[in-house]
């Protein structure tokens, strides 16, 4: 292809007429032309597998953490035991939790109390929590049957981690019962039954606490439930019914997360960047988890969770888990938590009273866990844009950026649709072709005394008239010989870089 020399004004008339003849021309500027992956399923210690809900009363609050984990228990699994002796008997399990939360960016804490308690932890029977590793971290999995269950079934996961139709417990039972399962396959009804450990009254707090079951928590006081090192005292009066015996027990509250960089500094090229997600806080004794939540920009959710060790004070977030929440896709926006807790294990409780259905053990574990979150909300760029320089930025028109970051178009170029255009570009694409892509429609004109007369003629003119007087004595087969070129580069080989520049 031969178009018009750079520095050369366009020709008014792009397309020539003989008859029926056309000729294509250019305009301006012309020039010769995880870790891998792995399940695990953890029993978790609700009386009821189905979705019906549990008939023990039990209640945890999920107010001011953002992780959606108020318990704090960067397991996932608030029920299970935390000392993980394999030597362990049978046992009742209470879980008393302790938790503040505050954003980043200001001073505001958000209390969290709660209290549940479960008669038999081995023997419940509640559903699989099935985890994927990614890069060392762990992104809770979603069961998927396919649409294959049942009306009267749920898809759940096995104990495998298998995603399996499960039965649901659909009986019609009067006031005061909850559907059960006697036996496999078969349901029936039971009056509500509660386990608990009656009041549960707390001293040396920083807010006066009493709780009765079902353990709700309310509270319109911006303040954390305990102080960071100081000592505390639970005490409960004992189920009146089946549950815990009455107990004291002294617990220590954890010290304060304090990120450093505050997560409210970090920038957007360290947040959606490709690297990995830097995160460091004040050096303390506890367990800290960091938690994720993750979301496309067509609104795909994913959440991860890394254990990190709390004395290093920093953990990089794998830029390969983020991603993998929501199936590799691109990240739009992202909340951040930094969670440190401290938990105390008594092993020597009892229990008393029996429930329907559901063994309770005569011994009793009690775990008390203080926890403290810091958390940020990040908001990413819109669909079509990148982070570039800390800012973002349109790369599918942005001249700068065209394509990607720090991919700048020619001072005459422009970007469109994430690809340069523009007299420069197309130059370089056009004459890159007459030896690539088109190097047939070029030779074949090279080895054409008539169309290479014409093209030396053409590509010297500067007005109409002169186009005229070159075109004169040409025939149809002349115009297309040479008009194949320029159709090759147009419209196949240069058709991005030369949009705008053929006529």
């Amino acid at each position: 292809m031969k178009c018009a020399q750079p520095g050369v004004s366009s020709v008014a008339l792009l397309a020539v007429c003989l008859g029926s003849l056309s000729l294509v021309a250019c305009k301006d500027g012309g020039s010769d032309a995880t870790d891998g992956m792995t399940e695990t399923a953890t029993v978790g210690g609700t009386v009821d597998s189905a979705p019906t809900g549990t008939d023990t009363g039990d209640s945890t609050p999920t107010s001011g953490d953002p992780s959606g984990d108020p318990s704090g228990d960067p397991s996932g699994d608030p029920t299970g035991d935390p000392t993980g002796d394999p030597m362990d008997g049978p046992h009742a399990l209470g879980t008393i939790i302790l938790g503040e939360s505050h954003p980043a960016a200001s001073g505001k804490t958000v209390p969290t109390v709660g209290a549940s308690f479960t008669p038999d932890v081995d023997g419940v029977g509640g559903g699989a929590a099935c985890t994927e590793s990614v890069a060392g971290c762990q992104i809770a999995l979603v069961p998927d049957c396919q649409d294959s269950c049942d009306a009267d079934q749920y898809c759940g996961f096995d104990a495998g981690c298998k995603p399996t139709c499960q039965a649901i417990c659909d009986e019609q039972c009067g006031a005061g019962e909850v559907c059960y399962f006697p036996a496999p396959n078969t349901t029936g009804c039971k009056k509500i039954e509660s386990f608990d450990a009656g009041a549960l009254t707390f001293m040396g707090t920083l807010i006066p606490i009493t709780l009765f079951p079902p353990y709700v928590f309310e509270s319109d006081v911006n303040s954390s439930p305990f102080a960071p090192g100081g000592a505390a005292t639970v005490q409960a009066s004992g189920a009146s019914g089946a549950g815990f015996e009455k107990f004291e027990k002294e617990f220590t509250g954890t010290d304060f997360m304090q990120t450093s960089p505050k997560l409210d500094s970090l920038g957007l090229a360290e947040v959606f960047g490709a690297g990995p997600l830097p995160v460091k806080w004040t050096p303390g004794t506890g367990e800290v988890t960091i938690t994720a939540t993750v979301q496309s920009p067509d609104f795909k959710f994913g959440t991860i969770t890394c254990k990190a060790d709390d004395a290093s004070g920093s953990f990089d977030v794998p830029r390969e888990a983020l991603k993998a929440a929501i199936d590799g896709e691109e990240i739009g926006n992202l909340t951040l938590s930094v969670q440190r807790q401290q938990t105390v294990l008594y092993k020597d409780l009892t229990t008393k009273g029996e429930l329907t259905g559901v063994m309770v053990q005569p011994v009793g574990y009690l775990q008390i866990i203080t926890s403290s979150t810091e958390f940020h909300a990040f908001q990413g760029c819109n669909p079509g844009e990148a982070v570039c320089n800390e800012a973002c930025v349109d790369v599918q028109f942005d001249d700068d950026n065209c394509g990607g970051c720090d991919k700048a178009c020619a001072a005459d170029d422009s970007c469109n649709e994430g690809t340069c255009s523009g007299p420069t570009v197309c130059n370089e694409c056009a004459e890159a072709a007459t030896t690539g892509a088109c190097k047939a429609e070029n030779d074949a004109c090279d080895a054409d005394p008539v169309c290479k007369a014409f093209e030396a003629c053409f590509t010297k003119c500067q007005t109409q008239a002169c186009v005229d007087l070159c075109v004169e004595g040409l025939t149809q087969d002349d115009i297309d010989l040479y008009n194949a070129q320029i159709s090759c580069i147009c419209d196949d080989a240069c058709l991005n870089e030369c949009a705008g520049e053929c006529g």
